[in-house]
This record gives C-alpha cells, structure tokens and sequence, in this order.
C-alpha cells in the first residue's frame, strides 16, 4: 500500500500519501493546498487503518 495517494472525503484541499505502514495505521505526507498559498505545505502525519477503510473511511484512493 506504499506510494498510494489519496484525497480526503470532505476536505478537498487536503491530500496524503502513504509513507510506511505503522503498527496501528499508516505514516502519511499529507499536503495542505489553501486558497491563496503558492506553495503546498506537506507535514507528516498519523492515521489508523479505519481511516483508508472504502465504506467508513475519512479518505479516498485517487485514480489516474
């Protein structure tokens, strides 16, 4: 599960990818792209497994 990217539910200027797989959930990039901001800003963040699940979850797989 490496590498996916994905897009929040209902945030639409939020975005993560998936860094490494963590014990309880995943290790994210997650990228913050606000109205006015040139550049994005990329922290790394936390979630659990329940937050990429396709019916509960908070965040959806992108597709190209």
């Amino acid at each position: 599960m490496e590498g996916k990217k994905f897009k929040h539910r209902f945030l639409s200027y939020l975005t993560c990818e998936i860094v490494a797989e963590t014990r309880k959930g995943y290790k994210v990039l997650e990228t913050q792209v606000l109205g006015g901001r040139k550049k994005p800003k990329t922290k790394t963040a936390y979630y659990y497994n329940i937050d990429f699940d396709k019916q509960r979850g908070l965040w959806e797989e992108t597709t190209k």
